[in-house]
């Protein structure tokens, strides 16, 4: 009898041990949604628009490091850390010749201070150890897609190509932003989409910048373009071209899915590589394989359809549950919220009880 009272007690004492010691952050942090980040860092939010203490970093530190710094070493002490892959080849070496990271990355052990990885690439290997969390999705997995959604307008374009400058006001073409999205690929491509196919397309960003002399006639060029002012063109366009390698899931991709705008992209890009599929449009590699792939690409266009596709498995709402899932199989006790309170979780953006469109 008494050995049964003794074990009720410890077990009891156990108990109340195990409470104290592991309230964690839901009893801790009651005011959690006062917690407002800025990029590099990124919050998280649930599908009722509060925030979990759970911060991304998505890119270098760069040129605020040192404020960048002081605010992650305040962030972990309360938060979950992680990574996402929204810039280039971060957190590897950076391949834009206009950045230079390497002495922030000395300083910076991005790869030790997050708890897991959220990342858009093939090869998760070569980025990540094996024994680290991480889960293959993109902020471009979240696009909403009444924001997004196509009106029934006259294709004006047979192609839209969104290579924007640095700077527009400058004379240089060959920049940061420039490098990302290819266009020294891009130039080549065009000239064969214009010679061979007679292609007309919205050259977006480039505007006095050099081109073949037989697309002048078929390129309609424009400076920076407003986000509402682009997805008219979105509209207007029968497929987006995007001969973009160091890319990390770019957002215009997604966005041209939404818009039924199918899609012609490299086979080597970072991210974004994911939507590219038998509904979705083709991979080309380079000037060498465009011609052969165009002509099956152009005989199909009207076969795919891109925003069905991009609906049935992506945005907040498929997306934020594939999310949710993740962490809370991961960092369960470690969370500012109860997993039963939660349908799906958002990146940056509060997505209050969205519903998927339908069509």
């Amino acid at each position: 009898m008494y050995i049964i009272i003794a074990l009720i007690i410890i077990l009891v004492l156990v108990f109340i041990n195990y409470k104290i010691n592991n309230k964690g952050f839901i009893d801790n942090y009651e005011n959690y949604d006062e917690v407002i980040v800025e990029r590099p860092f990124v919050n998280l939010y649930d599908n009722n628009g509060n925030k979990l203490n759970v911060i991304l970093i998505s890119k270098p530190f760069g040129f605020d490091e040192d404020k960048s710094k002081s605010t992650y070493l305040k962030l972990k002490e309360n938060n979950v850390i992680l990574g996402i892959t929204s810039y280039l080849e971060f957190p590897n070496v950076i391949s834009n010749p206009f950045d230079d990271f390497n002495e922030d990355y000395k300083k910076h052990k991005y790869k030790e201070w997050c708890d897991g990885w959220l990342y858009c690439f093939r090869n998760p290997e070569d980025y990540f150890s094996e024994h680290i969390p991480k889960l293959l999705i993109s902020e471009s997995d979240f696009m909403d897609c009444y924001i997004n959604k196509p009106k029934n307008v006259e294709k004006i374009y047979d192609f839209i190509y969104i290579c924007l400058k640095q700077d527009e006001s400058s004379d240089v073409c060959d920049d940061w932003a420039t490098y990302n999205k290819n266009w020294q690929l891009g130039k080549k491509c065009l000239s064969i989409m214009c010679k061979k196919f007679k292609l007309k397309g919205a050259l977006i960003g480039r505007k006095d910048c050099e081109i073949d002399s037989e697309c002048d006639s078929l390129m309609h060029t424009t400076n920076m373009l407003s986000n509402d002012e682009l997805k008219t063109y979105y509209d207007k366009s029968r497929f987006i071209f995007i001969p973009n390698v160091a890319d990390a899931s770019p957002r215009v991709l997604a966005e041209a899915l939404l818009y039924n705008v199918p899609c012609l992209v490299n086979k080597n890009i970072l991210g974004g590589w994911k939507y590219v599929n038998n509904n979705t449009g083709m991979f080309f590699n380079d000037e060498n394989d465009i011609e052969d792939v165009l002509s099956i690409f152009l005989k199909n266009i009207n076969n795919y359809t891109p925003r069905q596709f991009f609906l049935d498995n992506y945005g907040p709402v498929n997306s934020g549950k594939k999310l949710k899932n993740f962490i809370f199989t991961h960092f369960k006790d470690r969370l500012n919220r109860k997993e039963k309170d939660i349908d799906y979780l958002t990146i940056d953006y509060p997505k209050v009880n969205f519903k998927t469109c339908q069509n």
